[in-house]
């Protein structure tokens, strides 16, 4: 099974004991907290609501689902909001409605703890990721793309600084498993190289560009890097994407 197999199919994973995420080309997580349960992210279609209060309930028992935390408020993060507070009363929590401290909030239960801390700017104004410290499980939303340069508005000097100092700050946690908003869960390792491809990219279109190549002969002949074919449609079109996007920075001059 490839790895786009594996995240056009929904399974359900359990990267740390009581801790599931429903990983699909949308990804939800739960966790027992020991007496609530904690869910992140709401994917993007409300007819799933039975299915997904199914299996948290199969999975971790009928605990009550106490908070729901959101990454960021995009409609494929937010369409179950409203079916867990109406079923629970959960609170719902983002930093759209929400007073996050910078330092971050912490969810604490007799089996786990967890922090949500704003990582504002690589994707939208309200990004937070979330971590599990003793678990290893850190959550980043939309920040981490499978090769796609996550930033909603321009890259540039400015927004590139903060991508490479985000990212630092996500890698020294050392995270055992790491799960994107979407597509299949991977680790440290991958957010390390994907800055690294950035970086590289970035070089080779920067000398392209200084030896006088034309748009198309670079588009056609920046070549995804072999160790990256297997990653999610990054051979599809996401390192496409990420070349085009580098080069319209570079050929305005903000790179």
């Amino acid at each position: 099974m490839t790895m786009s197999d594996i995240a056009e199919t929904p399974q359900i994973l359990e990267p740390a004991p009581g801790l599931f995420v429903r990983q699909a080309v949308d990804n939800i997580t739960w966790a027992d907290m020991g007496d609530y349960i904690l869910v992140v992210d709401a994917l993007e279609q409300a007819d799933l609501e039975d299915e997904v209060v199914g299996v948290i309930e199969r999975t971790v028992g009928d605990d009550p689902v106490r908070c729901l935390i959101n990454t960021h408020t995009h409609y494929d993060h937010v369409a179950l909001n409203e079916a867990f507070r109406q079923r629970y009363d959960t609170e719902i929590i983002n930093k759209a409605t929400s007073e996050i401290p910078d330092e971050g909030r912490w969810f604490t239960g007799p089996r786990r703890r967890a922090v949500m801390t704003p990582m504002v700017g690589c994707h939208t104004d309200e990004d937070c990721v979330v971590w599990f410290p003793e678990d290893r499980v850190l959550l980043v939303g939309d920040i981490f793309g499978w090769g796609i340069i996550p930033l909603v508005g321009r890259l540039n000097r400015d927004s590139l600084r903060l991508l490479e100092d985000t990212y630092a700050r996500l890698i020294e946690l050392d995270a055992r498993t790491v799960v994107p908003g979407h597509g299949p869960l991977c680790t440290t390792l991958e957010l390390r190289r994907w800055v690294d491809y950035l970086h590289g990219l970035i070089g080779t279109i920067q000398a392209a560009c200084r030896a006088g190549q034309s748009d198309e002969r670079i588009l056609a002949e920046t070549a995804p890097p072999d160790d990256m074919h297997h990653w999610w449609r990054f051979l599809k079109w996401k390192h496409a994407d990420t070349v085009q996007k580098v080069l319209r920075s570079v050929r305005r001059g903000v790179l």
